[in-house]
């Protein structure tokens, strides 16, 4: 089972204190964090519509658009994410994270769904609980999983979030990931449609 989170406006959302601290953490030298520091904070902006500009204000959070820097400090600021999700395997590029939960062998089939509806949960609960510790809201209307099998009937899971809210995941067949199209028998073919239509169009 593969678990594609999506973080909410990610690079909009990051934490200055919370950033410079990991980055203290990590050795980062004083001079740099004092350098990162000052492009970061004591920024300000206005809103302009139609010619209509607003007053000043300050921004509390999130990083310079279009600048190089602002990915590089969102994945030093997560680099330790793992960590809190130890018990899956999890692959973070950009902003997008897949946490991949493998099924135990030996065991039976439904025994196999059984664990891995538990370690699903589990895994929910933690990615939330990061969130909250980092200030890293989770898009939960864009956060799906697959269940990856050869089995020709799939379990059919229904698993909640628990940040107060009564929403489910949302479980699909197919998943369009760093460009590419991962169906649920990870087969190439709806990949290979998709850009053989994409060719003809050109």
């Amino acid at each position: 089972c593969t678990v594609f989170v999506d973080f909410r406006a990610a690079f909009d959302q990051l934490w200055y204190l919370g950033c410079i601290g990991k980055l203290r953490n990590l050795g980062i030298p004083s001079s740099y964090l004092n350098w990162i520091e000052a492009w970061l904070v004591n920024r300000r902006c206005y809103i302009e519509i139609n010619g209509c500009k607003s007053r000043w204000f300050s921004i509390g959070k999130g990083g310079p658009q279009g600048s190089v820097l602002t990915p590089t400090l969102f994945i030093t600021y997560n680099c330790d994410i793992n960590i809190s999700l130890s018990g899956c395997i999890s692959h973070f590029f950009a902003d997008d994270l897949a946490g991949i939960l493998a099924g135990q062998l030996g065991i039976k089939y439904s025994s196999q769904c059984l664990d891995l509806e538990k370690r699903i949960k589990t895994f929910l609960d933690c990615l939330e609980y990061y969130s909250c510790l980092t200030d890293q809201p989770i898009n939960l209307n864009q956060t799906e999983a697959m269940f990856t099998a050869r089995a020709i009937g799939l379990p059919s899971f229904d698993i909640h979030f628990s940040h107060g809210t009564k929403e489910s995941i949302n479980w699909v067949s197919e998943y369009k990931y760093l460009g590419y199209i991962i169906s649920s028998k990870l087969g190439w073919s709806k990949f290979l449609k998709h850009m053989m239509t994409k060719i003809r169009q050109r």
